[in-house]
């Protein structure tokens, strides 16, 4: 990312980090127990969905994830956080740090 993008998120989004779909070993948690991660994070996966990270890299643990659970239509947002934060206006980043300034 560039040394200007601050931490943060996209307004609306949910925070399912790829680790969490993976059990101490590394390997995919069972399809109960994803859909159970989509349901309790409130992503209803008969919508069509979209999902990013710092750069796309690691988005791609939930575009798997969704998959397994039937969903094989989720996008990638493949410029993630960092162009989200480069390009869209002020009010429509939530940063954790001091927010986007023009």
């Amino acid at each position: 990312m560039p040394t200007d993008t601050e931490p943060g998120h996209i307004p609306g989004s949910v925070s399912m980090p790829f680790y969490s779909f993976l059990s101490k070993s590394g390997h995919f948690l069972p399809k109960e127990q994803l859909q159970a991660l989509f349901t309790q994070a409130g992503v209803d996966l008969s919508r069509p969905v979209c999902v990013l990270c710092g750069s796309a890299v690691t988005a791609c643990h939930v575009v798997l994830a969704a998959h397994e659970c039937g969903h094989p239509g989720v996008s990638v947002y493949d410029g993630g956080w960092s162009e989200w934060f480069t390009r869209a206006l002020p009010e429509h980043v939530i940063s954790d740090g001091r927010g986007k300034h023009l």
